[in-house]
């Protein structure tokens, strides 16, 4: 009764703003609706970037006027209403902003609120020099539904000056896992008593999701490929036994030393290994090997590296090279034009501008340089182009690892925002009376099932909770 309450309200609202917008402006110029979840609020004192682009993209196109559609607060409260709540609300009355940051495309694209901006996408050269992996996420059947507007890549950061304090080479983009781990293990520490640990490896979660795709290049994120999952291949065995014997190494891996710990007749006691009492300091303490991280963390990093914080040397290495295939992770945001949208074209331009274009990219470095109190480009560039990679990495010379993966282009994409069915089938799906898809996953994980057990009934859970989502999409693209 509330949520229905609340949806009135927000209809009732977007029709009076709809109205207001619709006939009180008649200067000449096309006007572009926009909307995201980083605005910030529209009387803060503080400045906010996504702002300052749209200001700077005003100046730059003197014939478009971009009208910020601003999130409305949940009755009564000072919360925002939820993204899908706000976007229904819109959408009810045909007035969907006409560029809006997408969680859940396929969603968007069965009720028809996304517009298909292919015609406009594939003559753009700019859009063309976006990797393949990365501009094509949001394609479907040759249709571009979404465009990307930023990309944050995932794998480990290595404390290059700890391993060698510790007597070994340290990783760089073009290591093995083997050597990953011979090196990390061989460098670690888990026994102190007298918080002098080394931290070897943290952040494996993630092996079970990307680690089949270097298996396999046919495979994507979690053994996705044009037929569905494949977890019942022998990729994924090889991934759930590998994971199984990072998680059970206590003598290197952090998730093994704290699940350890935190049995009931453990005598391991975390805060009396790591400097500073507990694994959450030892970062920044300098005394963590290898982390897991994602590039929007290297900003924080690199402030601390620039005022002598860290006194040590980081880099970013991705994920390591397993069978000579190197396919980083990457986390990709992006944007939807509405089908509802007049002026396709320029709204076009504004996504392009916020997001992968140059010309954007290079104000959004400037204005990061040159304004007090704005924070560092979080993302690197989208386009493989000098320029870009140049600007970016003026801002943060202790990560040039990452520029090598940026150049090579070889990324498997984490799907919740593009791929129909996936959260359902990776996470809240049913497997059985007693389990999510998730519950399954996670007992795999930690030995309480065993994969030949499930290994059949998982792939079938998967396979038929994604071909239901999937069916509804099919019938819904070929209509775009």
């Amino acid at each position: 009764m509330k949520k229905a309450f609340v949806f009135m309200v927000l209809v009732l609202s977007v029709t009076l703003l709809a109205a207001c917008n619709n006939g009180s402006q008649n200067d000449g110029k096309i006007k572009i609706t926009y909307s995201n979840w980083n605005l910030g609020a529209a009387d803060s004192e503080t400045p906010n970037m996504e702002r300052l682009m749209i200001q700077a993209f005003e100046e730059a196109h003197p014939e478009i006027d971009v009208v910020i559609v601003e999130r409305p607060k949940v009755p009564g409260t000072t919360n925002d209403v939820s993204w899908s709540e706000f976007l229904a609300a819109r959408a009810s009355t045909e007035s969907l902003p006409d560029v809006f940051m997408a969680d859940d495309i396929p969603y968007y694209v069965v009720n028809d609120w996304a517009y298909n901006i292919t015609d406009v996408a594939m003559a753009d050269p700019e859009f063309l020099n976006v990797s393949a992996g990365i501009r094509g996420a949001a394609t479907y059947s040759e249709k571009v539904m979404a465009l990307p507007n930023a990309v944050f890549y995932a794998g480990y950061v290595v404390n290059k000056t700890l391993y060698d304090q510790r007597g070994q080479d340290w990783p760089t983009t073009a290591t093995t896992f083997e050597q990953f781990i011979a090196m990390t293990k061989a460098a670690a520490n888990h026994a102190s008593t007298t918080n002098t640990g080394i931290v070897g490896l943290e952040g494996i979660e993630h092996i079970m999701h990307w680690y089949p795709a270097q298996l396999n290049s046919s495979f994507g994120w979690f053994t996705m490929n044009q037929n569905g999952f494949n977890l019942d291949s022998t990729e994924f065995a090889a991934t759930v036994d590998f994971y199984r014997s990072l998680q059970t190494d206590t003598s290197f891996v952090l998730e093994a030393l704290q699940f350890e710990a935190a049995k009931e007749d453990s005598t391991i006691d975390i805060e009396a290994i790591f400097q500073g009492g507990s694994a959450g300091a030892a970062f920044n303490n300098g005394v963590v090997l290898a982390k897991w991280f994602y590039s929007w963390d290297f900003g924080w990093m690199q402030s601390n590296i620039n005022s002598g914080n860290y006194t040590w040397d980081l880099d970013f290495i991705g994920t390591p090279v397993v069978n000579g295939n190197k396919r980083v992770p990457i986390v990709a945001d992006f944007f939807t034009i509405a089908s509802n949208t007049k002026h396709p074209e320029e709204a076009y331009k504004l996504a392009k501008w916020m997001g992968f274009g140059k010309d954007g990219y290079l104000k959004r470095i400037e204005l990061s340089k040159t304004i007090e109190g704005i924070s560092q480009v979080n993302f690197a560039p989208l386009q493989n182009d000098v320029d870009l990679l140049d600007a970016y990495f003026e801002l943060y010379p202790s990560f040039n690892g990452l520029r090598a993966i940026v150049e090579a282009g070889n990324v498997v994409v984490e799907p919740p925002k593009f791929l129909p069915g996936y959260i359902q089938a990776r996470y809240q799906g049913t497997y059985d009376a007693e389990n999510k898809m998730g519950d399954i996953i996670d007992k795999l994980r930690f030995g309480q099932v065993l994969y030949a057990d499930v290994r059949v009934n998982l792939n079938n859970r998967a396979n038929a909770i994604y071909n239901e989502a999937k069916a509804a999409f099919d019938a819904a693209i070929q209509q775009r």
